[in-house]
């Protein structure tokens, strides 16, 4: 695929700068590419953004289920469709901005059904994770905890962005590593290394979205004159 393709490159968002944009892009590098087919195939048919953003859900949900099984082929196969499920994600949005046709339902819908295909493919991990180690209570425990403060970061993410005036759309690059690190682990039936990998990462990611909010409100109140 030619990525100076102007049809390719009207299906892209602009002005892309966060850290994950700029240093590790399974997006640019490997999603969005194989998405633009997809677009291409859709384009000139009925299909609507919508509808491969339900696509989208309902492959996560089956790559949830299977991860619950916590056994190897099913891993792998919930690895693949884990990975297909970013891949109608980010070309639900492509297709919208190709054909010019993005709303604020669409932006929202795919917001909102993200969110629920996160929780359930971690749900997914976490029970399987659980079934692998005998029924471990401690694993479910623990797994259950981690998830708990994934959905908390998720919503300071939100607060911090209402805040700031900054679009929600700013994470799709840090998702995408996620997911990728889940296909991974998952391909391999490391379940308990994405269970930890996410436990690291909410630890990270939850000091730097307090303090980083924390240090936009001191900003704010100095710069508002004293009346």
């Amino acid at each position: 695929m030619n990525k100076n393709d102007p049809f390719y490159q009207s299906q892209l968002k602009k002005g892309r700068t966060n850290f994950w944009a700029r240093y590790l892009n399974f997006e640019t590098w490997i999603s969005r590419p194989l998405a633009s087919l997809l677009v291409r195939l859709a384009y000139p048919t009925a299909v609507t953004p919508n509808q491969l953003t339900v696509i989208a859900l309902c492959l996560s949900l089956v790559s949830a289920v299977l991860f619950s099984l916590g056994r190897p082929v099913p891993s792998l196969l919930a690895s693949v469709l884990c990975q297909f499920s970013l891949i109608f994600d980010c070309a639900d949005g492509m297709l919208a901005r190709a054909r010019g046709a993005c709303s604020r339902f669409g932006s929202y819908l795919d917001l909102f059904l993200d969110r629920i295909s996160d929780f359930c493919v971690l749900l997914g991990i976490v029970t399987g994770y659980f079934r692998a180690g005998a029924g471990d209570k401690n694993r479910l425990v623990l797994g259950l905890f981690i998830i708990s403060l994934y959905m908390l970061q998720v919503i300071l993410y939100y607060i911090s962005n209402r805040f700031s005036g900054t679009e929600n759309g700013d994470s799709g690059e840090g998702r995408a590593v996620a997911i990728m690190w889940v296909t991974v682990m998952g391909a391999l039936n490391r379940l308990d290394l994405i269970v930890y990998g996410l436990a690291a990462e909410v630890a990270i990611n939850l000091v730097f979205r307090v303090s980083k909010f924390l240090l936009m409100g001191w900003r704010t109140e100095r710069e508002r004159p004293v009346s």
